[in-house]
């Protein structure tokens, strides 16, 4: 599928790439939902900042089985974030968190 399709929008394939590449689990289901596990997003982070991608939000949520509970005290804005970093903050929250990843949007070939 292409991303203008069903299949994963350009941003969640960065990640998803990311992840593949670096072993980390990660919960995909379709454009609205992707998230990687907390224990791999330092890794999956500086994989994709080092391919010239910017994180510019995340987002810390807990998984049981199919179900999604967001932590809305897990919310980090590069925008007005401090505290070393989207890899900084990733590794604070701890590895039982998954993470949704928000990038920077840049134009791309198609």
């Amino acid at each position: 599928m292409t991303a203008q399709g069903k299949g994963a929008s350009e941003s969640q394939r960065v990640v998803i790439e990311a992840c593949l590449r670096n072993g980390v689990p990660f919960w995909w289901r379709g454009r609205g939902t992707l998230l990687v596990n907390g224990d791999g997003v330092p890794s999956v982070l500086a994989d994709i900042e080092a391919r010239g991608e910017t994180v510019i939000g995340l987002e810390g949520f807990e998984l049981e089985s199919t179900i999604i509970h967001p932590r809305i005290d897990l919310i980090y804005d590069a925008d007005t974030a401090m505290r070393g970093g989207a890899v900084a903050v990733a590794t604070e929250w701890g590895p039982d968190v998954w993470l949704d990843v928000t990038l920077q949007g840049k134009k791309r070939d198609s």
